[in-house]
């Protein structure tokens, strides 16, 4: 099956099984978690209304770079290193793909892998 023609919850699955990602997930516009899950037996690092907000927080953020798109250039991907997790967020025309890694990843090649699947 080709890349375009993968549902999402598929691209989902295909991305969770890269050992170092925690959680993978589709967004709409309003922050709603369309499809996408933990890694199967891992323990989420917030409760559901913290997820909520943060992705929340992640849309606006990636929907504000999107301002400066025509000068810029368009954003392939933002990531975020916290001391317990990385985040990356990946803007799709009309909803953002939210992961969260393992906190030690290569930002740049574990972000190259996830677009290399999508």
């Amino acid at each position: 099956m080709s890349s375009e023609n993968k549902t999402d919850e598929q691209k989902c699955e295909s991305i969770l099984e890269l050992p170092e990602i925690r959680f993978v997930g589709f967004l709409d516009y309003m922050g709603n978690l369309i499809v996408g899950d933990f890694k199967p037996g891992l323990s989420p690092l917030k409760d559901e209304s913290e997820r909520k907000k943060m992705f929340v927080e992640a849309v606006l953020r990636i929907r504000t770079r999107q301002d400066f798109d025509a000068n810029l250039g368009p954003v392939e991907y933002a990531a975020a290193r916290r001391k317990n997790v990385v985040t990356i967020t990946i803007p799709f025309e009309d909803k953002v793909l939210f992961v969260s890694a393992e906190s030690n990843v290569d930002i740049d090649k574990i972000s190259r892998k996830i677009l290399d699947l999508l």
